[in-house]
């Protein structure tokens, strides 16, 4: 595949569409990073992070292994509340802060860089392109997209991907950090640059506090199968959670899966690609919007990644009024359930036809 990219030259949709975010933020007075209520949630998730993980250590068993599931509820959390606002930096307006808050994700098993490298830089730019944005690259397990080759057992996929969805996380911590590392690219594309000595140094640093803090100290206060059964108890939730929260805003029947020319030109210009590629879920349930950092607000996170969540909801009524009048929609499913059943009829269609 040639070198992936958009058209050259003027972007009136995201032009329009990022000067009224801007003048809504200078009207309001505000900044467009997190403020209180980022931090005050940020604090209450970090303890409940903190006490969750103090008493997997302190119970003994079977409340130990409580203690691992709610972990594994927590650490999901952290991901989507502090890390991703953190490596969007749009956290806060320090660049220290969101550093930190970037960092945590090295703290619950993957790497920063790598990140940055997969989701900022590969997922954002080339949502749902094939051979490019690897979140839609399940290894021919799964059939995402419509241009991947199918199988006969993808005939199944809608049934086995609940099964699979639980290894997620302890498939990307110890399988994906790592092959991306050594190959130093995300699908066929090279890292946007080569890692620094501090770069390899935190790597290999996080991997082993992770090791530590997971099995080390844990082992040393209990028993193994206590220890490995509550690891996998906590992996189970985190992997399904990670898994299921972002395969709805692309792996939907909502969605599309616009392909490059065969020298690399896409047919949109960015923000429009962004709308055919991106769906929103229940944008009216303020639990889902708390619990998931505003993920439920896909489309409002992939057309301005450096707003923080906490402005999603504001900025979902501008711009559906914006994108109206422009001929365009925000795609959205009204609830979870319906999310839900989006991306299982997705899948389902997709296992049984070459279309």
């Amino acid at each position: 595949m040639n070198q992936v990219h958009f058209p050259a030259g003027q972007r009136p949709v995201y032009q329009q569409l990022s000067a009224q975010v801007n003048q809504y933020f200078q009207q309001q007075g505000i900044a467009k990073s997190g403020d209180q209520r980022l931090y005050r949630k940020a604090i209450l998730i970090l303890l409940l992070f903190s006490a969750s993980y103090a008493a997997l250590l302190l119970l003994p068993a079977p409340w130990s292994l409580a203690a691992w599931f709610i972990h594994g509820i927590a650490t999901a959390l952290v991901g989507f509340n502090v890390m991703h606002d953190g490596a969007h930096e749009s956290f806060s307006r320090s660049r220290r802060l969101n550093r930190l808050a970037a960092l945590t994700f090295n703290l619950i098993g993957s790497n920063r860089f790598y990140w940055a490298q997969k989701h900022n830089r590969n997922h954002h730019s080339f949502t749902n392109v094939d051979e490019v944005d690897e979140d839609i690259d399940a290894l021919e397990l799964f059939r995402m997209s419509p241009h991947q080759r199918r199988f006969w057992f993808h005939r199944y996929q809608h049934i086995y991907v609940w099964l699979l969805y639980p290894l997620t996380s302890l498939f990307w911590f110890f399988a994906l950090d790592y092959k991306a590392y050594f190959r130093q690219k995300i699908a066929q594309r090279p890292f946007s640059h080569r890692l620094s000595a501090a770069d390899h140094l935190e790597f290999w640093a996080s991997k082993l506090l992770y090791l530590l803090i997971y099995i080390a100290l844990p082992l040393s206060l209990a028993d193994g199968t206590t220890v490995i059964t509550g690891f996998l108890l906590m992996h189970a939730i985190l992997g399904f959670l990670f898994a299921v929260v972002f395969q709805l805003a692309h792996i939907v029947e909502q969605a599309e899966f616009p392909q490059p020319t065969a020298d690399g030109s896409m047919e949109d210009e960015w923000a429009a690609h962004q709308l055919r590629t991106t769906v929103d879920f229940a944008t009216d349930s303020r639990f889902l919007t708390w619990a998931l950092g505003g993920l439920n607000f896909q489309v409002e996170h992939h057309l301005f990644p450096r707003v923080s969540h906490i402005h999603y909801p504001a900025l979902h009524r501008l711009l559906q009024e914006s994108c109206n009048r422009q001929g365009h929609s925000i795609r959205s499913y009204p609830s979870l359930g319906a999310a839900l059943k989006g991306h299982y009829h997705h899948l389902r269609q997709l296992g049984r036809s070459d279309g």
